[in-house]
Parts: C-alpha cells; sequence; structure tokens
C-alpha cells in the first residue's frame, strides 16, 4: 500500500538528535496511542482539538486487551503492514512525541496489525506467537470480527484517527543483533556461525544452559535454510553437516547439567550423520552408562575402540564402570529377592 500524504502532524515534545536516515534495517523503537473522535469529521475538516473529543482506543502502555502492553518495534524496509507508521516516524527525533491525524484510506490494516500485537501479549494460552510478522486477514475474518470491541467498531465505523508517537530509540542495522526472520539466506548462514561460536564461549565460562540456547537459535536457524534445498543434494548435505557441531557441542553441555536424555539424543543426531564419530560415541556412552543403560553403552563404548583405536584408553576405563555397575546392579537384585522369599 503506497503511503499517502494526508497526514497532519504537530509535534507536542521536541526531540534530541538528528533524524535518522531510516535505512533498510533499521529499529525504531516506539510508544504510540490511537485516538478515536467521538464525532465522525466531515469530509476535508480537521480532526477536534480538545482531547475530550477523543476516546482512546489502544495505547502499547496498556496492558491487555487494551494494548501491546510494552513499545513496538518496527524494522524498515521489511514490509510492516502500515506504512503510514513508518512515514510518521521517518518525521521524529528520538524522544520527540508528536501527534499525527491520519485519514481512514491509510488505517485499512490498521484493526488487524492492532489485534495481532494484542494477541502476541495475550495472557497465557499454551502457544507461543511469532513477533516476526502481522498476518493478512481474509474477507471472512473481517465478518467474523477482531475480538476487540474498539477495534470492531472502528471497521464499522470508519474515520480517521489521532496517534500520538513517542520515538523511544532509533537503532541502525548494525547497532542490535536481528532477528533471524530479518536476515536474507546469507546473513543467516553467517549468524549460525557466530551462534556456534557465542555458544562456545559461554561454554567456556561453563554457562552451559546459556550455551544450548545459542546452540539451538543457531540450529533452528540452520533448518530453514536446509528446507529450501533438496534432500541428498550437494547443497543439502553441506547445509546439514553444520548441524553435526552445534548437536557436538550440545550433547557435551546437557552431560555436564546432567541431563542425561537429551545428551543421548543430541549425540545420536550426530551420528545420524556421521556413523562412527569419536566425540558422539564416547559422550552418548557416558550418557548411557550414567542411565544405567548398560548393554547399550557397552555397544557405543565397542564401535568407539573398532573406529577409533587411540581411544583404547578411555574405553577400557569406561567399561571398568559399565562392569562395576552391572556387579552393583546384580547384587542389588540379589538383595531384593532374598528379602522377597524370607
Amino acid at each position: 500500500m503506497s503511503v499517502r500524504a494526508m497526514v497532519v502532524k504537530k509535534t507536542i515534545n521536541g526531540g534530541k538528535g538528528k533524524i535518522s536516515e531510516f535505512s533498510d534495517g533499521t529499529k525504531a523503537i516506539f510508544h504510540y496511542q490511537a485516538l478515536f473522535p467521538l464525532e465522525k469529521p466531515e469530509k476535508g475538516q480537521p480532526l477536534p482539538v480538545e482531547k475530550d473529543g477523543y476516546r482512546c482506543i489502544d495505547d502499547t502502555r496498556k496492558s491487555w486487551p487494551d494494548g501491546y502492553g510494552k513499545p513496538l518495534e518496527i524494522v524498515f524496509g521489511k514490509k510492516f503492514q502500515l506504512p503510514v507508521f513508518e512515514h510518521c516516524l521517518k518525521t521524529m527525533l528520538v524522544d520527540e512525541i508528536s501527534q499525527f491525524d491520519v485519514e481512514c484510506i491509510d488505517l485499512v490494516q490498521y484493526p488487524f496489525v492492532s489485534k495481532k500485537l494484542r494477541d502476541i501479549v495475550k495472557p497465557c494460552d499454551g502457544k507461543k506467537h511469532d513477533h516476526g510478522h502481522t498476518t493478512h486477514m481474509c474477507a471472512a475474518s473481517v465478518a467474523q470480527g477482531t475480538g476487540y470491541d474498539e477495534l470492531d467498531d472502528l471497521m464499522k465505523n470508519p474515520r480517521p484517527l489521532r496517534f500520538v508517537f513517542h520515538l523511544l530509540q532509533v537503532l541502525e542495522p548494525d547497532q542490535y543483533e536481528h532477528d533471524s526472520w530479518q536476515l536474507d539466506e546469507e546473513d543467516k548462514l553467517k549468524s549460525v556461525e557466530a551462534l556456534r561460536q557465542k555458544g562456545n564461549e559461554l561454554f567456556v565460562n561453563k554457562d552451559y544452559k546459556e550455551a544450548i540456547d545459542a546452540y539451538r537459535d543457531a540450529l533452528t536457524r540452520l533448518d530453514t535454510l536446509i528446507l529450501r534445498e533438496k534432500p541428498g543434494e550437494p547443497e543439502w548435505v553441506e547445509l546439514d553437516r553444520k548441524n553435526i557441531p552445534l548437536y557436538s557441542n550440545m550433547s557435551q553441555c546437557y552431560l555436564n547439567i546432567g541431563d542425561l536424555h537429551e545428551a543421548e539424543e543430541t549425540s545420536s543426531e550426530v551420528l545420524k550423520r556421521e556413523e562412527f564419530n569419536e566425540k558422539a560415541l564416547f559422550r552418548r556412552a557416558k550418557a548411557r552408562i550414567a542411565a544405567w543403560k548398560l548393554d547399550e553403552a557397552e555397544e557405543d563404548l565397542k564401535l568407539l575402540l573398532r573406529n577409533h583405536p587411540a581411544a583404547a584408553t578411555i574405553v577400557a576405563r569406561e567399561m571398568k564402570i559399565v562392569t562395576e555397575k552391572r556387579a552393583e546392579k546384580k547384587e542389588d537384585s540379589r538383595v531384593t529377592y532374598s528379602k522377597m522369599f524370607k
């Protein structure tokens, strides 16, 4: 939708610094209020001057269901569904507060954008929501309404709105970490490596849970790239192999925090891609020994020795633990049975 110039601005409080160029990738963080005029103005007439001539129908400072409950963030160049918001913000300084009177023609999508934002912060419904995009609503959805009375009323009685914007912060593209949905393929691939390195640094600092989060984020981004390729093709294989160090590092993190199930699962993911990976066989064996899966652990250790003879010393050490645990388990069983038949 083209941005129209039928917007009237009035500065309420001046800002500071210089106006940003708002190039693609620039992030604006701001609060806004939407004010609904109680009387619909005649075509071509200005909106009322007095505050008591309006009803607030949306406020990012208010919690659900009356607003978003926090500042809104939009990234320029990502086709935000209300281009008029970008048009307004481009005229503002940081810390500036201004009002903008906006015509109906620029607000067709506004009720649906506001609905989406409110739905994102709706109290726990057991679902995670996507903060990256607003969704399109079809004609059937329009007929059903938004679920918010003030937005439905605006749809039934469209009229110009007064928006009050408070621009809190402007971040240039190199001043913040981009969300995955903002990145193109090349940048997303670079971000996978950056997240792997971040995870490694966290691991060195023994921040294992934070490291797991970094590796998992990298895996998620990698998955979106892999899905674009045909399975088995060289490009697909090359991308899929990048999963190996991520799963491998995660398995060690899970071992370190005592999550044996996840340690075993992530090691298995490595072995799906590299059947005799030395670290994965060892870590899965360690997880299985700790979980008393002694037969499976022994099989892993045998595979490790067969394919990596240099690991003989550590295999012997772990096999000794397996033998000791078997003896312990046998003794526990003997004592249990003896008590049963006394």
